[in-house]
């Protein structure tokens, strides 16, 4: 997983490294105790990892790759191998737990508390969200799953601070960086241009033939089906529903504790002075004295809004006087929360310190909560139960509908009287046009043979019964129907590779006589980059990794670049010019970001040596045994 990590994202490393989490909300849970004995792919340190601890590890992986390349291909996605990737992150957190256990690394349950308001994964604009906590909690299949897996992510942070104590970065590496940061480079190059080629080229269609079956797979029409269906909607049996005042006050009294009540509540400003755990003394010295210089401004009858406007840190809530909105306990950092919770409506704190640094806060309303009346919920009573009930008609409907049909009755003659709707042919995704997205629905479609009727299928707003019809097997098409597209692309690729076998004929001839000589011979024009550095795309060309590593290894004495480079489909040929030492004048402003940069890259790779040093000894030590002809899915 983490060279995985390293390859597609230089960041996510060091967001695993500092402690972001992402990696816990994709296995936690995962090996909780209780359920069936399950096959084991691995046994980790004595810890089973089980096929069903893989399998949600992948899902759950799946889903966020899925997010994160949404747009992309299917066929992206599967060269991935979520599914070696999830073994392998699964593998080094349990050696990594093993490892926090045996070197007495120790979480307490308020080092979990603490952490939960400062996790993004819980927060909602910047603010923790404990709501998010409640989602998670609700779905753990066994009490105490996400506190256990923030306490172990805890554990990995301490662990990690532990093995990069001490790597630092001296003044020396700091100034060897900058000037290879900083060295520019000038090519002079030819550009063999495809599209100037390709008005050259003619295809006949037995080539063209050939083009469509040696790339079928890119012109391949997906399987697609169509479905006659029936939408319940529950929005339609609202006019059937009757909710009596008798049934509202039941419902009321069995659930004002837990539905009715509205917690204690403050709305506060607040100012902030940033001030975090990796702050020198100093820094956190000058940021409560600027916090408590704010404070007797307050004090002396200064506008606490326009102070805050002016003056506060937090960029979520300075535009707005520092204005936070109405909030419950549970919903900030404790210190914080103790102190706004603590005064009355108009009181004003003292400097309060929590992990984002120091605060001045201001109490706006104090509301102290409590059961809201029967008057004050009614209407909003009233339209819960009839949606719960107009819910229960559809989904009774639907039942008797679909038993009719299980018993043999015609689709037609079943639902006669019902609205039959068909949907235009669909491929499997998870979108249906004019449903939109509808996993389940596309799901049954496919798995359900044509003529036969699905188990009714429940989604937000409505419960679905289907019939597929239409099915067409996925195919190549005739080449009439795609001759655009293959004559396109094929005379794509016939005028890229002429380009290539141009430019390597000039390269072959400036290796003799130099590129100028070559150029003027061939009558093309040279042209010049101007000067880039390592980490910039090259100007006139774009951004080609292999021409700009290979022309910071020209020399003047050398300076023909080794091969022909291809971007956007041209080639080009390319010889150095000029390269330019880096201008130190501006090392001094740049030295602490770049110590910063320099200070995680080193963390990231001394932990991922770490990492892979608890693997091999685990391995030699016959503590790692991986089940590999278990690894299939199913």
């Amino acid at each position: 997983m983490l060279r995985f990590l390293r390859k597609y994202s230089t960041s996510t490393a060091i967001k695993i490294l500092y402690g972001v989490l992402a990696a816990l909300f994709i296995l936690w849970g995962v090996g909780a105790i209780g359920g069936e004995r399950r096959q084991d792919v691995a046994v980790v340190r004595g810890q089973v990892i089980s096929r069903r601890d893989l399998e949600q590890a992948t899902e759950a992986l799946t889903r966020r790759y899925e997010q994160l390349l949404r747009g992309s291909s299917v066929n992206l996605l599967h060269s991935l191998n979520l599914r070696g990737q999830a073994l392998d992150l699964l593998i080094e957190r349990a050696l990594l737990r093993h490892e926090a256990a045996r070197l007495g690394i120790a979480v307490t349950d308020h080092d979990v508390v603490d952490a939960m308001p400062q996790m993004p994964e819980l927060q909602e604009n910047g603010r923790y969200d404990p709501s998010r906590v409640d989602l998670i909690k609700r779905s753990e299949r066994v009490p105490g799953e996400f506190a256990d897996a923030v306490r172990q992510d805890l554990q990995q942070q301490r662990l990690v601070a532990i093995v990069t104590d001490g790597v630092g970065v001296s003044d020396g590496e700091l100034e060897e960086r900058y000037r290879f940061d900083h060295e520019k480079a000038n090519l002079a190059f030819v550009r063999s241009r495809a599209a100037d080629l390709a008005g050259t080229i003619t295809l006949s269609d037995a080539e063209l033939q050939k083009y469509l079956d040696e790339h079928a797979d890119r012109y391949r029409v997906p399987a697609r089906v169509r479905a006659r269906y029936v939408a319940y909607r529950p929005a339609d049996f609202l006019s059937e529903v009757e909710v009596k005042d008798g049934e509202v006050a039941e419902y009321y009294a069995l659930h004002k504790e837990d539905k009715f009540t509205e917690p204690e509540q403050v709305r506060a400003r607040h100012i902030l002075v940033k001030a975090d755990g990796d702050s020198s003394p100093d820094a956190k010295a000058a940021a409560r004295k600027k916090a408590e210089d704010l404070l007797a401004k307050v004090k002396a009858g200064a506008d606490f809004a326009a102070l805050a406007k002016a003056s506060s840190e937090d960029s979520g809530s300075a535009a707005n006087g520092g204005d936070l909105g109405l909030f419950p306990r549970g919903r900030m950092a404790p210190p914080f929360e103790e102190a706004a919770f603590a005064l009355p409506a108009g009181g004003v704190s003292g400097v309060v310190e929590t992990s984002f640094g120091f605060h001045v806060i201001k109490i706006e309303e104090h509301r102290p909560g409590g059961v809201k009346p029967l008057e004050a919920v009614h209407d909003e009573l009233v339209d819960g139960l009839k949606q719960e009930r107009a819910l229960e008609l559809a989904r009774k409907q639907a039942e008797g509908d679909r038993r009719k049909v299980a018993r043999g009755t015609p689709f037609a003659e079943a639902l006669a009287g019902r609205t039959i709707e068909e949907t235009p042919p669909f491929t499997n995704g998870p979108e249906v046009p004019g449903l939109g997205h509808v996993p389940r629905f596309v799901e049954s479609a496919f798995a359900l043979r044509e003529g036969e009727a699905s188990d009714l299928i429940e989604v937000p707003g409505a419960i679905y019964l289907l019939m597929p019809f239409g099915y067409s097997e996925a195919h190549t098409p005739p080449l009439d129907d795609v001759r655009e597209r293959v004559a396109a692309d094929a005379r794509r690729e016939r005028s890229e590779a002429a380009a290539r076998e141009r430019a390597e004929k000039l390269l072959a001839r400036a290796r003799e006589i130099g590129l100028d000589q070559a150029a003027a011979e061939a009558g093309v024009q040279v042209e010049e980059s101007g000067p880039f550095e390592r980490r910039e795309p090259i100007p006139k060309i774009g951004s080609v990794p292999e021409l700009t590593a290979d022309a910071f290894a020209l020399t003047a004495e050398a300076p023909l670049a080794p091969r022909a480079y291809t971007t956007g489909g041209d080639a080009i040929v390319a010889a150095l010019r000029a390269r330019t030492p880096a201008d130190m004048a501006g090392f001094e402003g740049a030295r602490d970001k770049l110590r910063e940069t320099l200070l995680k890259q080193k963390h990231a790779a001394v932990w991922t040596a770490y990492v892979d040093h608890l693997k091999g000894r685990a391995q030699r030590e016959g503590a790692l045994d991986v089940h590999n002809d278990l690894l299939a899915p199913g």
